[in-house]
């Protein structure tokens, strides 16, 4: 059987100040085997890791992508922390086995990651996710992506508007056509049927949104053909690794 791999979401959650070195320090420490969290590209094309789009300049809000690295440098988010770039996120965890999923809205960033995955041998490391809130077709989002490497690990999270009726929305065949390799679903709409069908279809399965120990416990013992659920995403994966390493002991 397959032990779920636990992913931090923004480092440790609700541990801490999300998306913070500190945080994702705090993470990596309570035993996680990922780091789950939100890309943006500044102007001049660096990665910053927020869940925001839009830093507060002189009063007003400004996207990330109409700004260039040295202003957003110079600027706080709305909980007064400075923006981490993913090379300091790399630089800090280089040479630990430590995975990285970031959601993406757009496939210049997704390409940005990869080339600077390379520049530290981590492509290896990474896995790229639509976003849970955005209904284009996977095609748009990781088309150009896969042109430019066939092999990075790519996510398809469910858009939530759809979730109660997953079925009709796996875009199964371009996931196919595309390589994607696995399904991300809130915790609320994974159920033993769409993970069956899910790998049926040959594909993992992740769930995202994972709070509490009742909802741990039970995905933790979801088994089909002696698969385990691929993934778990949660805000406090400090529960989430005692449990995993608890009940699946193999």
């Amino acid at each position: 059987m397959n032990k779920t791999v636990v992913w931090g979401h923004r480092g440790a959650g609700f541990r801490g100040i999300e998306n913070t070195m500190p945080s994702f320090k705090k993470a990596v420490d309570m035993g996680v085997d990922g780091i789950k969290t939100e890309a943006q590209h500044s102007k001049d094309g660096k990665i910053f890791l927020s869940s925001q789009e839009s830093l507060k300049r002189n009063g007003e809000y400004v996207a990330f992508k109409d700004m260039d690295s040295k202003e957003i440098n110079n600027l706080r988010t709305d909980n007064n922390k400075e923006v981490l770039s993913l090379t300091e996120l790399f630089n800090e965890f280089k040479g630990k086995n430590i995975r990285y999923n970031f959601d993406i809205k757009e496939p210049e960033i997704g390409i940005k990651i990869i080339e600077i995955a390379r520049q530290f041998n981590l492509v290896d490391k990474i896995e790229l996710a639509k976003t849970a809130t955005d209904s284009s077709p996977l095609p748009k989002i990781f088309g150009k992506i896969r042109e430019f490497d066939q092999d990075v690990t790519l996510i398809n999270s469910l858009f939530l508007k759809n979730a109660t009726n997953e079925k009709n929305h796996l875009e199964l065949e371009s996931m196919r056509e595309l390589n994607i390799q696995g399904i991300n679903v809130k915790y609320n709409y994974a159920n033993f049927e769409l993970f069956k069908l899910v790998k049926d279809n040959g594909f993992k399965f992740y769930v995202w949104g994972v709070l509490f120990n009742r909802s741990m416990q039970k995905l933790l013992k979801m088994n089909y053909n002696g698969q385990s659920v691929d993934s778990m995403m949660s805000n406090f994966p400090d529960r989430l690794v005692r449990l995993r390493n608890k009940f699946q002991t193999s």
